[in-house]
């Protein structure tokens, strides 16, 4: 390249020497041969620096073929090269086989999987399941000596190709074992169960159940925290997860062993989630499997890993029913007392009817279960007519049964100190079958759906009313799934059970839940018969003539409530409810009241309502009670006339005021109306405008239950606050605080020592910080000396700041 240079450089050369002589020939006489040889000498430089050009392009694409060549070869050589390391030296497995499944050829990678040489071996000898699955499937996985490998079958080419999947299997192991895995831990009961404890020995036990679960999440070093006292967020990974699996959860033994100890009806359940979602989803999948567990009555955990759903229990097993766990502990509670006493009487309310007679059967059943002796105390004078009817059936029909009935007399002479008494379907004194079998009592349960007030018996050891419940015997039939021993009902017990809980839905219109029917269903499955129930509530003619001609006399009110009045004669209350119960059929009454008389000097009414009326709320300003849309009440010594006129007035008074009334949870102070978290009862219009105006809240189940939430963690908060103020005040009292000041030559000083300066001095000596506003000294601190200063730490602590003030020097 160089010489092509320098002969291109002597080639202009020739070619400007050759023009200027040209020139020169046309003045100065040359001769002939000279100027022949200086036009050669053109001619030539001339073509060369013409030539040169494209000899250099034509030099440069013969090298660059040249080197194109080269690279050809190269690449060639070094694919070449790469098959016969792919086929020999890469983590793959080759085979080539004939058609009748001979091994014709195999890499070394092959050769190495199946610790053989495999060229000539029949593939049925090398291994059975390759051999099984390659005349059927193209893409499998075999296990090769305890290794796992994918196969892919290319059968037009008689090719099968193997590669490990034990790297990748452990890859997805190692995903799967980080995979989150995120819960929630609940204490079951929490509340009931600490209710009636001191606050003081409630911190305790808080603290010691709160120990428990923070020392069972070190020892599987998983991230706990709570949210509330009896909730707590657990956080963890696959791995931790399956261990915890694998030790059958020992937290829900570790709490029932301590709360067994104290006493306590508090267990645990468990919902956690671990699939490979975010954090929100996990959550809310945690949330739906704690719901589960205590539908199925708590004390286990329900854990979904991936999409099956598995369950871990503690020592009590969970049983699968949507039964909640307050039934679970409430039940246990009953049996404890069982099994504590002598022997069970079982009274209901007088006038009973069929809730109270089913319900009594019920219970009574629950002590047979636990072998204990058990009475109903009843009276034929103090029961409604189909209760009459039922009894009669039992005389004439089932004579055996006679034996599970004691009159009041008889429960008199058995009951002392040992026996429990259970009052069932009622929780007053005055309503009971018989006064003097309550007085005597010392050991008293109660198991009621109707609201309460202040004149409720309040010396129970056992409590159970569940106001939403269907009926009495829905209450107690929820039990039989959790007693350890098996319930034998027989089919006209069973009868008289769904007689109980159809008399008090009015044919199930009425309060019914999922509950009502789970607990219809098991009746069902003892044999309870529901034509048998309807004849039971088949009327009389004479009555159903008489209810026809009282209802062809309803007095309207405001064109939307009925009420219906019976003449002078004295009635059943069932009677009276039926008429109600007729009324709201029509499709312009909103509620239905019937008024007759009861007794001699008793009044009695009964009232029915749809979803949208509220009878509770005007019985009880007639002094009676019971649900939002059945309701019924007794007035002593008053007239059926004046009666009704109280009741129009009632009615009138309410639908003045907007007809309802709405329960709201204030959450600013209202003037005239209560503080922030008061509950309320107040006309809707006036709701809605505190409600619009974000004043208030609607009183839900779940905000009152949220409240009580609220106040329970607040009270906790003020306990603890109390209890940091004590400490703080016994650390301030034993430790003086001084002030130097500037005085006077007679020592006095140059201005006060001022509330400021004390907080001041107390934060930069103690780093305690203090309110200066609360501090209960009004004299001036003008002098040297010591000085006790009382400051209120708390409205029920008022801590001594040790003062001495000395000079500054």
């Amino acid at each position: 390249m160089k010489k092509i240079r320098i002969y291109t450089i002597i080639s202009f050369i020739i070619f400007f020497v050759s023009i200027i002589f040209l020139i020169l020939s046309f003045s100065i006489d040359f001769n002939t041969h000279f100027i022949n040889a200086i036009c050669l000498s053109f001619g030539m430089s001339f073509m060369s620096i013409i030539l040169t050009p494209i000899y250099n392009k034509m030099h440069n694409q013969i090298i660059w073929l040249n080197e194109r060549v080269k690279l050809g070869n190269s690449i060639s050589y070094r694919v070449k090269l790469a098959g016969e390391k792919s086929f020999n030296e890469m983590p793959i497995g080759i085979i080539l086989y004939s058609s009748d499944y001979r091994i014709e050829w195999a890499n070394k990678f092959a050769k190495e999987i199946f610790s053989s040489d495999l060229v000539e071996r029949k593939i049925s000898n090398i291994n059975i399941e390759l051999d099984a699955k390659i005349h059927t499937m193209t893409e499998f996985y075999i296990d090769v000596y305890g290794r796992e490998y994918d196969v892919n079958v290319l059968k037009d080419d008689n090719i099968i190709f193997f590669r490990d999947r034990n790297d990748l299997k452990r890859l997805e192991k190692k995903y799967i074992d980080r995979t989150l895995a995120c819960g929630i831990l609940n204490l079951d009961n929490f509340d009931e169960a600490l209710s009636d404890v001191d606050a003081q020995d409630k911190a305790v036990l808080i603290g010691e159940m709160i120990g428990i679960i923070s020392s069972w999440a070190d020892s599987y070093d998983i991230y706990v925290r709570g949210y509330s006292d009896k909730q707590f967020l657990i956080l963890m990974d696959r791995i931790q997860m399956d261990t915890i699996i694998n030790d059958e959860f020992k937290i829900i033994n570790l709490i029932n062993d301590y709360c067994e100890k104290e006493n306590l009806k508090i267990t645990v359940s468990i919902g956690m989630t671990s699939r490979d979602i975010n954090i929100v989803e996990a959550m809310d999948e945690a949330n739906e499997m704690l719901e589960l567990a205590l539908n199925r009555g708590g004390n286990q955990a329900v854990i979904k890993i991936d999409d099956d759903i598995k369950y871990y229990g503690g020592k009590v097993k969970g049983v699968d029913t949507r039964v909640p766990v307050y039934v679970r502990v409430k039940t246990e509670d009953l049996c404890d007392l069982i099994e504590g006493s002598k022997e069970v009487l079982i009274m209901a309310h007088t006038n009973a009817d069929a809730d109270a007679l089913g319900g009594c059967i019920a219970a009574l059943k629950i002590v047979k279960s636990l072998d204990k002796v058990g009475h109903i105390v009843f009276s034929e004078d103090l029961c409604d007519s189909t209760c009459k009817e039922v009894f009669n059936e039992i005389k004439s029909e089932h004579v055996q049964m006679l034996d599970y009935f004691v009159s009041p007399q008889e429960a008199l002479r058995i009951i002392d100190n040992d026996v429990l008494l259970i009052i069932v379907d009622v929780q007053y004194q005055k309503m009971v079958i018989d006064e003097k079998v309550y007085k005597k009592a010392k050991k008293i349960a109660i198991i009621d759906h109707h609201r309460s007030n202040d004149s409720a018996i309040n010396n129970y050891a056992y409590l159970y009313n569940k106001t939403t419940s269907s009926s009495s015997v829905e209450l107690i039939v929820e039990m039989f799934d959790y007693l350890e021993n098996e319930v034998h009902v027989n089919s006209f017990e069973a009868t008289l059970m769904l007689l109980g809980i159809v008399v008090d839905t009015s044919n199930l219109m009425y309060r019914t839940s999922y509950q009502t029917f789970s607990v219809l269903s098991k009746l069902q499955m003892y044999g309870a018969e529901m034509p048998k129930v309807q004849r039971y509530l088949r009327e009389e003619f004479d009555l159903y003539v008489k209810k026809i001609n009282i209802l062809n006399n309803v007095e309207m009110v405001n064109n939307k409530f009925g009420i219906a009045i019976c003449d002078e004669d004295i009635i059943s209350r069932d009677f009276l409810a039926k008429v109600a119960d007729n009324l709201i059929h029509v499709e312009s009454i909103k509620a239905g009241f019937c008024i007759g008389r009861i007794g001699k000097n008793q009044i009695g009414v009964s009232a029915r309502s749809l979803d949208e009326f509220n009878v509770q709320m005007i019985m009880e300003r007639l002094g009676g009670g019971g649900h939002f849309n059945n309701a019924a009440t007794q007035v002593f010594n008053s007239s059926i006339l004046e009666v009704k006129e109280k009741l129009i007035e009632i009615l009138k008074d309410v639908d003045k005021m907007g007809e309802k009334h709405m329960k709201v949870i204030l959450i600013k102070d209202v003037k005239g109306k209560g503080k922030v978290n008061d509950v309320i009862d107040i006309p809707n219009g006036h709701a809605n405008y505190l409600i619009k105006s974000k004043l208030a809240i609607l009183a839900s189940p779940d905000n009152l239950n949220e409240l009580e939430r609220k106040n329970e963690l607040d009270k906790q908060q003020a306990l603890e606050h109390l209890e940091k103020m004590r400490e703080v005040k016994a650390f301030i009292e034993a430790n003086p605080i001084t002030i130097g000041a500037k005085v006077g030559k007679e020592g006095k000083l140059f201005g006060t020592i001022s509330t400021k300066q004390i907080v001041d001095e107390v934060k930069t000596e103690f780093d305690i910080s203090l309110d200066k506003r609360k501090i209960l000294y009004d004299k001036e601190i003008d002098h040297l000396g010591s000085y006790i200063i009382p400051i209120q730490l708390h409205r029920e602590v008022v801590a001594k700041i040790n003062l001495n003030v000395v000079e500054k020097k």
